[in-house]
């Protein structure tokens, strides 16, 4: 799927009425949107990433968690990083060396529920 097209596609999820459970963080669960994207965009090692980031005390002590991947077209690096969502300050700052995502950016919403953590998209908020 080309990138305009997942685009697109992600647009339309507005809410979740089931969750997949992260292969191996079982308390990471996964909105259908970010299912779409995982399996659309093979960005099985993108939810991988956020999961293992989740047993570090500074994603711990954040409710809410604004995680943000950007590629750079050019070099097919990207940064993945985590903020409150409240203030710019990078709270979690992880340099990917090389990825094939189509996508030139993605934001994705990580929120405390009880004794899971919830990702989703910021139209499923």
């Amino acid at each position: 799927m080309d990138a305009q097209m997942l685009a697109e596609q992600l647009a339309h999820f507005t809410g979740s009425a089931t969750f997949t459970r992260h292969g191996l963080v079982r308390s990471l669960l996964l909105t259908e949107g970010v299912a779409f994207l995982t399996d659309q965009a093979g960005a099985h090692w993108l939810m991988d990433a956020i999961a293992s980031w989740q047993s570090d005390a500074r994603a711990r002590a954040e409710p809410f968690q604004a995680w943000s991947l950007v590629v750079d077209a050019a070099t097919r690096s990207a940064v993945l990083t985590m903020t409150d969502g409240n203030s710019p300050r990078r709270i979690i700052r992880q340099e990917i060396d090389w990825t094939d995502f189509v996508l030139e950016e993605i934001a994705l919403w990580c929120i405390a529920e009880g004794d899971h953590r919830v990702l989703m998209l910021p139209s499923e908020y």
